[in-house]
């Protein structure tokens, strides 16, 4: 394993694996390692532990520029001192490297702010497969980051292609990232939290396409009760009574206010949200039927990522995810299929997460299907048929992993033989995460 500390030692590493012909796979992020996108028996791994710098932090252009191994753990508490917050996904790792989250465009809290699918990343430097070094976008000009007048807050170029896109989504296949740009926003000085409740999934995302077209709210995602309890529950037994107490979907979104009169701006947001879920026979609500008293707990685990011993999602030993992206007219199908396909399964073993994203254009549903080793093959199972039933029916599986790749690269052959012409330009030995994606 190597354990580069530098950008020039991350070259060299990358340098001698193409004289040997030695396979070199990324990894970032603690344990657990749920996609196993950091897995590969054909590489040896470059671990980024020891890259773990926050290298700056700038309120006045709400950015912050970190390095691959620092995590949400780090991270979110010192922005918070500059009166700073991340877009971040919901509820990840403590140990989840910020970077590695941003390049495979996970769903973010907060898509009111999200402009595109791959914000809030905003530039990067990587190492290509030659152990040539490159920064994407306004980081681009020549001489070192320290003497740039540029604020490296622009992901474009540089020139009229943008080479951030190569990385993101990629698993390390194209280059391994050192740093990352990313977009924060001002922390809000006052908020409040609402809940609305429904017995199916439809409604809500079509609420909250309506809500996100008006740019009501900041934080927004649905949760079945299943996820719900699972993500806001201490433990076990907590989230048994909570499952079986809370209805069976839930919405949450937050009204913020800034540090310009913001009691005002969450009357008006809030009362924005009020019509708009009324238009639909919905009511919000502060508080929730069935987590009484835990609206404070609640709120606080939004704002931060899990930092408990067991992650959330691992209660029961482990967990198989099915992602995808959808439009908005397509969430409340797609949803309906998926807990079709997964009836087979013990009802309680069925998390669902619905996040509107790029302020309300596309949806990316999450299903999370937690089961103990030795249900592991039932679990697979279910999934991979699952994933072959969405797919035929419209679902963008734009994060494959395992065994999907196979799937969704199939039906694009000239696609796949683009990839391999840029493929084999920025890696002409195939030594960076070989046999990951098409490649």
């Amino acid at each position: 394993m190597w354990y580069p500390e530098t950008t020039e030692h991350l070259s060299e590493i990358i340098r001698k694996a193409c004289e040997t012909g030695a396979g070199l796979v990324p990894l970032s992020s603690g344990p657990p390692h749920l996609h196993g996108a950091s897995v590969n028996p054909e590489a040896e791994t470059v671990c980024f532990e020891k890259m773990n710098r926050i290298l700056k932090i700038d309120r006045k252009n709400r950015y912050a520029r970190v390095e691959a191994g620092v995590s949400f753990g780090t991270l979110l508490p010192a922005l918070a001192e500059h009166g700073l917050r991340a877009n971040h996904p919901f509820l990840p790792r403590a140990g989840k490297s910020v970077a590695a989250s941003m390049l495979e465009r996970e769903a973010v809290l907060v898509p009111k702010y999200q402009y595109d699918y791959t914000d809030p990343l905003l530039t990067a430097e990587v190492v290509y497969g030659t152990g040539d070094v490159f920064r994407t976008g306004s980081a681009a000009g020549p001489g070192p980051v320290e003497e740039l007048k540029a604020d490296m807050v622009c992901p474009w170029g540089p020139g009229s292609i943008d080479f951030l896109r190569f990385l993101c989504g990629a698993q390390g296949t194209m280059g391994f990232v050192t740093w990352t740009t990313l977009k924060t926003e001002i922390r809000p000085s006052e908020s409040e939290l609402y809940f609305i409740e429904a017995e199916e999934p439809e409604v809500l995302s079509k609420l909250a396409a309506k809500l996100l077209f008006k740019r009501v709210p900041d934080d927004c995602i649905i949760l079945n009760a299943i996820a719900f309890s699972a993500a806001f529950s201490e433990d076990t037994r907590q989230e048994n009574l909570m499952r079986e107490k809370t209805a069976r979907w839930i919405m949450i979104c937050r009204i913020s206010g800034y540090e310009r009169r913001p009691q005002e701006r969450i009357r008006i947001y809030s009362g924005y949200l009020k019509d708009i879920a009324a238009s639909y026979s919905l009511r919000q609500g502060t508080t929730l039927s069935g987590a009484e008293g835990l609206e404070t707990f609640i709120d606080s685990r939004l704002d931060d990522c899990d930092r408990s011993d067991v992650y959330w999602k691992l209660r029961r030993g482990r967990v198989r995810e099915i992602l995808f992206l959808c439009p908005p007219s397509r969430a409340g199908l797609l949803t309906k299929m998926l807990e079709e396909r997964t009836k087979v399964l013990p009802r309680e073993n069925v998390g669902i997460i619905i996040q509107p994203q790029v302020q309300g254009r596309a949806f990316r549903i999450e299903c999370d299907l937690f089961h103990s080793e030795s249900e592991k093959e039932m679990f697979e199972n279910c999934a991979l048929e699952g994933e072959k039933a969405l797919f035929a029916a419209g679902a963008y599986f734009d994060r494959p992993y395992g065994k999907l790749p196979s799937l969704v690269y199939q039906t694009d052959p000239v696609g796949v033989q683009a990839l391999k012409k840029v493929k084999s330009v920025f890696d002409p030995k195939g030594i960076l995460n070989p046999g990951k994606l098409c490649f």
